[in-house]
């Protein structure tokens, strides 16, 4: 009988975008129903899910020109997540809308001890 090695690791990491309306727009109809959360991807390794990240957020167009620049050390880039649009320094109140992606932990569920009946 042939042993399957390719077993996946459990993943623990997870990459996850959030979506939600600029603060100006708050008292408007329908503020809140413009929040969103989005998994992304779940990653084996805190380092892989940094890694997915980075991918998504030079992707994006809202990062492009000021937060994507790969090659400076100690820029926006290489501090890491969470990233936001919120901290574009010239174009965040451009935006109706900001976008933060960030990597998390995945929590395990707790399993029910109750037996069912």
């Amino acid at each position: 009988m042939a042993h399957n090695n390719s077993i996946k690791p459990a993943m623990k990491w997870r990459v996850v975008m959030s979506n939600y309306p600029h603060e100006r727009l708050e008292g408007r109809p329908g503020y809140w129903e413009y929040f969103e959360r989005n998994i992304l991807g779940e990653y084996a390794t805190e380092e892989e899910a940094i890694e997915a990240a980075k991918e998504k957020m030079v992707q994006m167009g809202q990062f492009q020109g000021w937060a994507d620049d790969v090659d400076d050390e100690d820029g926006y880039y290489h501090g890491g997540p969470p990233y936001s649009t919120a901290d574009d320094p010239d174009g965040a109140m451009c935006e109706d809308e900001h976008t933060i992606i960030d990597v998390e932990e995945i929590q395990e569920e707790k399993k029910s001890a109750s037996k069912k009946e």
